[in-house]
């Protein structure tokens, strides 16, 4: 659990590299929720509303922050189908690590404990069902993310999404808003 339960506008804007005056002309806005302590009126950000604040803008959750968000790795081909898709993700909710290197997938997995991964292949698929097919690891979504359909049928927990014709359905997957 995390220890703290808000920042102070000096800590947000570390976070962000920005001057302690730019968060406040956010919470002034309302573009960042905020209350005022008693007394002399300093500013607190909740760490969950700046979580989201972050997440909405299409801006890095800081690992220190990102305990309990739910975090997608994905494993693609192409950078413009995985800036997309992470674009997608994290407007969803979820933080993405995204990478092209498998090395490096296998890394983020071991190190995140993620709660979703994906792939955009076939045989990608299998070699994450053979990497993680011993391993004691919590609750994770198997996801297949492909721009072609897949010449064979997805392999048995996995779902399978067609990009970007199906992104209305992973959508309702990741906010939860339907059944899987």
């Amino acid at each position: 659990m995390r220890e703290k339960q808000a920042l102070t506008t000096g800590e947000v804007a570390k976070y962000c590299g920005v001057n302690f005056r730019t968060v406040i002309r956010w919470i002034e806005r309302g573009h960042l929720d905020a209350y005022k302590l008693p007394g002399r009126g300093d500013n607190r950000i909740p760490v969950s509303s700046f979580i989201t604040f972050l997440q909405e803008n299409n801006m890095p959750v800081p690992g220190d922050l990102s305990l309990g968000v739910r975090t997608l790795v994905l494993l693609a081909d192409a950078e413009d189908f995985s800036a997309d898709v992470a674009s997608f993700v994290r407007r969803a909710g979820w933080e993405p690590l995204v990478t092209t290197d498998p090395i490096q997938f296998g890394f983020l997995i071991a190190e995140h404990q993620p709660g979703a991964i994906a792939v955009n292949s076939v045989a990608a698929q299998e070699s994450v069902s053979r990497l993680m097919r011993d391993t004691e690891a919590r609750e994770t979504l198997y996801l297949l993310i492909s721009r072609h359909e897949p010449e064979k049928p997805s392999r048995d927990g996995w779902l399978s999404y067609l990009w970007p014709k199906d992104q209305q359905a992973l959508l309702a997957f990741l906010t939860g808003d339907a059944a899987a």
